[in-house]
């Protein structure tokens, strides 16, 4: 009961911060766009990003207050409750990502290369993907939902309810939140549920490494995996593996193991990218803005026929499939920047 109050409070909270905060953004453009502007002249950013940033923001905005009255409108016809018309949901849900990614195309140069958008399979299938910024978050939007029309089930964190849209929308799209210092049993409990109750031709979307990629949280992870196999809570096969990843943070696989487990003829489908390096963080987003080239998006498919069904073989199995993926990340930006 307490949790949900303090996540109603906090999203009633993040409402009332985007409603607020639009119009004063927009009507105090004459004061931050010069500041912001000589603040990247005196840092030597030339491309402005922070005037891209502080526009983008605005955009942002715009389409919270769209969800928003969207979600009121929702509401005021039925559409919500138990019954309430997913597929208008996916819609709405699908041209809020769509709609966002391209004033992210048009203000911070952030585009998409899916190349051929064919061969995904046709029934619920798990999408494990790389987690290297907000960016990739939406990324199954247009791959699974705007292209062939069908729905993606997310595992997220509960922070991302601060966002007003993914706050009102998500639960109803049947996403599972899970919550820091919540117990590891009721939140393997909560990702199963969602498997079991996912729609037809769904993509159960999940990011093993749990958190981005950088070089902190990588730094940190290793500190973490040290420390614990100095108490001998893990074993030194464990913390050398780790050491291996370049690119890549190692992936955790109870959750990728729960959905599996709930849907037994659950395809896999492995997505990397490439282009999304330094940008998880405010500094090194300032650094790169406007993105040069494209987002690099592929995917690999793997028939359950060769995943294997001991949930410690498939731990391993997904070790080996994050490792190639890291090598192909790592090679793809030999390519791009080989210096």
């Amino acid at each position: 009961m307490r949790r949900a109050i303090r996540r109603q409070g906090r999203q009633l909270t993040s409402w009332i911060a985007v409603i607020i905060g639009l119009p004063i953004a927009i009507l105090t453009i004459p004061l931050w766009v010069p500041l912001a502007a000589l603040a990247d002249l005196v840092g030597r950013l030339h491309r402005f990003p922070t005037v891209r940033l502080g526009l983008f923001a605005i955009a942002y905005m715009v389409h919270q207050w769209v969800a928003l009255i969207t979600g009121a409108w929702l509401w005021l016809t039925g559409g919500f409750g138990r019954r309430l018309d997913l597929d208008r949901h996916r819609r709405i849900q699908t041209w809020w990502a769509v709609s966002l990614l391209a004033w992210a195309r048009r203000l911070l140069g952030v585009k998409l290369d899916f190349g051929d958008i064919s061969g995904l399979p046709s029934g619920r299938f798990v999408l494990a993907s790389r987690h290297a910024s907000m960016v990739d978050a939406v990324v199954p939007i247009p791959l699974v939902c705007q292209d062939q029309g069908r729905f993606a089930h997310y595992v997220l964190k509960d922070e991302l309810r601060w966002d007003p849209a993914i706050g009102l929308f998500g639960g109803r799209l049947g996403n599972e939140f899970v919550t820091r210092g919540r117990s590891t049993d009721d939140a393997l409990a909560g990702i199963r549920a969602m498997a079991e109750s996912a729609l037809p031709g769904a993509a159960m979307v999940i990011y093993p490494e749990g958190t981005y990629a950088s070089d902190r949280s990588r730094e940190r992870i290793m500190a973490s995996l040290e420390r614990r196999a100095g108490n001998g809570g893990v074993s030194l096969d464990v913390v050398e593996q780790a050491r291996r990843f370049r690119r890549l943070l190692p992936p955790k696989p109870a959750g990728f193991n729960q959905l599996l487990e709930a849907q037994p003829d659950a395809d896999v489908v492995v997505v990397g990218h490439v282009g999304l390096e330094g940008v998880a963080e405010l500094r090194g987003l300032r650094r790169r803005l406007p993105l040069e080239q494209p987002v690099t998006v592929r995917w690999w498919v793997h028939a359950r026929s060769e995943i294997p069904g001991d949930p410690e073989a498939r731990a391993k199995w997904l070790y080996l499939r994050w490792y190639e993926l890291d090598i192909w990340v790592d090679d793809q930006l030999g390519v791009r920047f080989p210096w």
